[in-house]
């Protein structure tokens, strides 16, 4: 085996046979290690924004058997200033390994091979379920070269669409129904339509989806009516080009008596909805259209034949919709170099602060005791 490491976003275009083969021989992946996210997420985030791309490739001969999308950052960890690597996207709780399942070894190898590459304090890294042997894999690995590893948990929501909508929304609560029944009947006497663009669509049809999803995101309460950086914009632009371009793109669009309300960019793949980004307009935040988009969304998905919704993050809000959350694992390896270290010291005492306060993960704030990560 031979492991890579790549830095520059460039280099990606290159690699996309091989790792959509691999793509394909990985049955429990989601849309955040495909290259048709990331190559977008590092080509419009890498450098400032998003940290330095630092990407690992495991070769068995000529074949790709494992890809590790991982970013170099600097910044503070519980008030020490660390380099800090995680996975793409940055600043997310979410990420993954793309590892062939015939290949469970790969884990194992990547993380001496990174240690010999760069010089790093901290390494996050999220994605584990509960118990997976990459996890096992890198505690084993850890230990050997000095790493301390600590986990903590943290979970993603699904809806099982499996039965159909009927069944679906027969098992949310009865006081988050009536809500939705209740908002629902406001937005329908105001006059509604729900549109967008979904798997491919006319060329014109995608670059006026994209114009409406930006001027939803500037009226969002986000932005408070700013421009939408022109990061997000390349970002979002392109993501939206390339999906419809492979037939995997989901983006409903609300209006609101003949307004823009509320969007939802997804990405469709093996029978999943995989919910990348939403936002609605601040002016109709009473109508909740965010909620109402959902319900509707579900409806044409489960119509459609798809059986699973996943939209990573435990936030308390989901808990409304969501079917279950499925727990995770995520690593911490804190480096034997001095601001590894003292940050290691940073998470053992904050680590029952955190606890006490916060318990079990529900929403974006620090789970476990983990570290408050600040850029520099």
């Amino acid at each position: 085996m031979r492991i890579d490491w790549v830095s520059h976003p460039g280099a990606l275009e290159a690699l996309e046979p091989a790792w959509r083969d691999l793509e394909a021989a990985v049955a429990g992946r989601t849309h955040l290690s495909s290259f048709d996210f990331l190559s977008v997420w590092y080509r419009w985030y890498a450098g400032a924004y998003g940290g330095t791309p630092l990407i690992g490739l495991a070769w068995h001969g000529r074949e790709l058997v494992g890809v590790a999308p991982l970013t170099l950052v600097r910044g503070r960890a519980g008030g020490i200033r660390v380099r800090r690597i995680e996975f793409a996207p940055s600043d997310v709780p979410a990420g993954e390994f793309l590892i062939r399942d015939d290949h469970p070894e790969v884990a194992a190898a990547l993380l001496p091979s990174l240690i010999r590459a760069i010089a790093f304090d901290v390494l996050c890294l999220d994605g584990f379920d509960p118990g997976a042997p990459h996890l096992d894999a890198l505690r084993h690995e850890a230990a050997r070269h000095g790493l301390s590893l600590h986990t903590g948990d943290h979970a993603f929501a699904v809806v099982d669409l499996r039965a159909g909508y009927d069944a679906y929304f027969a098992r949310l609560s009865a006081h988050y129904r009536r809500n939705l029944n209740g908002r629902g009947r406001k937005i329908q006497a105001a006059g509604y339509d729900v549109g967008g663009v979904y798997r491919t669509d006319a060329p014109d049809r995608i670059e006026t989806a994209i114009n409406r999803l930006i001027a939803i995101n500037e009226a969002s309460y986000k932005l408070e009516g700013r421009p939408l950086a022109h990061a997000h914009r390349g970002f979002l632009g392109d993501l939206v080009r390339r999906l419809a371009g492979r037939g995997t793109l989901a983006l409903p669009i609300l209006s609101i008596g003949g307004r823009d309300a509320a969007f939802i960019l997804g990405v469709l793949e093996r029978g999943c909805f995989y919910d990348v980004t939403l936002a609605y307009d601040e002016s109709f935040a009473k109508l909740s259209p965010g909620a109402f988009l959902m319900q509707q969304t579900l409806q044409r998905l489960a119509a459609a034949g798809i059986r699973t919704v996943v939209s990573h993050g435990a936030h308390a809000y989901k808990r409304d919709w969501a079917t279950a959350f499925v727990p995770q694992t995520r690593a911490l390896l804190f480096a034997p170099t001095v601001r590894g270290l003292a940050a290691r010291a940073a998470h053992v005492a904050l680590r029952p602060f955190w606890q006490r306060l916060l318990g079990r993960q529900t929403d974006d704030r620090p789970a476990d005791g983990d570290l408050v990560w600040r850029p520099a």
